[in-house]
């Protein structure tokens, strides 16, 4: 189409009488067609003085233009019929043109708005997923800088012992921190959060766990919705003991292939995600190896059971650990 060609609108379309004949008059003169026709032959014919031959010849002759005349008039019927569904079809493609050119119109207008909506969201999002990690920190830097305050006696000669060494968390209270708190109710649970960041063996366990499930979920991936097979305590020893392979595979128990797939994806697309995810494997293998070493079998069952073991039972499969 020319560039400077007039562009019709629907209603111009609407007047514009398409070609051809409409059927219902094409039908009706060609049945007029076929009646004269008929009525010719046998005004014509004398059927007691020719023979069979030249009756049909006489047909042929009074037939054939009638024939010819409605062959005419059927196509000129189709050639109407295809002229009106073209005007219907272009004016859907019109109305669809002007509906789709209204609909970003509408989009630029208030995209501004959804955007600042959008950050402001997201904005909150953040906040909320830092807010305990935060708060927890706060606590610990209060913790860590109590001992300060006691420098000024170095010159009595009293050591201290280290402070890994005198805030050792009950192996109850690293389960429960591992599972984190199930709502804002649980003190028992934020109480045992609060002593697992307190410890520096643990802390970064803690972060790197917390870090991990905010990105799982952020995927749509959440530990409680997760049913992995559950493995043997004696499994989780052998891991704990340094021991790879076939020996271990059953630690790898998720099997829910579309929280796999999406987790290998984010970390193939995503390098924060993955480094993200090597620094809790790593920390979980040291923890739990030292965990392993006094816990009975009902404790190392009970921490298999967290969301920080499923989440390493998930990771650790996407990772390979477990092959």
């Amino acid at each position: 189409m020319r560039a400077d060609a007039p562009q019709l609108t629907t209603a111009d379309r609407a007047k514009r009488k398409p070609r051809g004949l409409e059927p219902r008059i094409a039908r009706a003169a060609a049945f007029i067609a076929f009646c004269l026709a008929a009525l010719a032959f046998l005004l014509v014919a004398d059927f007691e003085a020719m023979d069979a031959l030249t009756l049909i010849a006489l047909g042929f002759a009074v037939f054939m233009p009638a024939v010819v005349i409605a062959l005419g008039l059927l196509v000129a019927a189709a050639t109407w019929s295809l002229g009106r569904e073209t005007q219907a079809l272009q004016g859907k493609v019109d109305e669809l043109r002007q509906a789709l050119l209204q609909k970003d119109t509408d989009t630029s207008a208030i995209s501004p708005i959804a955007q600042s909506h959008l950050e402001a969201l997201k904005a909150r999002q953040q906040a909320t997923e830092t807010s305990l990690t935060m708060f927890f920190s706060q606590r610990a830097r209060k913790n860590a800088a109590a001992p300060r305050e006691t420098e000024g006696q170095a010159s009595l000669g009293l050591e201290t012992l280290p402070q890994a060494e005198s805030s050792a968390v009950p192996p109850a209270d690293l389960i429960r921190a591992l599972h984190f708190p199930e709502n804002e109710a649980d003190q028992q649970g934020f109480d045992s959060l609060r002593l697992a960041l307190a410890d520096p063996r643990l802390a970064p366990l803690i972060r790197a766990a917390q870090d991990v499930l905010t990105r799982l979920a952020q995927e749509g991936i959440y530990m409680d919705d997760l049913r992995p097979d559950r493995a043997r305590p004696e499994i989780w020893r052998a891991f704990a003991e340094g021991r790879r392979g076939a020996e271990i595979a059953p630690l790898g128990g998720i099997r829910d292939r579309s929280c796999l797939a999406i987790t290998s994806g984010r970390m193939r697309s995503d390098p924060e995600f993955r480094a993200s995810v090597h620094l809790f494997l790593r920390e979980f293998d040291r923890v739990f190896a030292n965990f392993a070493a006094d816990a009975d079998d009902s404790q190392i069952s009970a921490l298999a059971d967290t969301r920080s073991a499923r989440a390493f039972m998930l990771l650790g499969r996407v990772s390979g650990v477990f092959s």
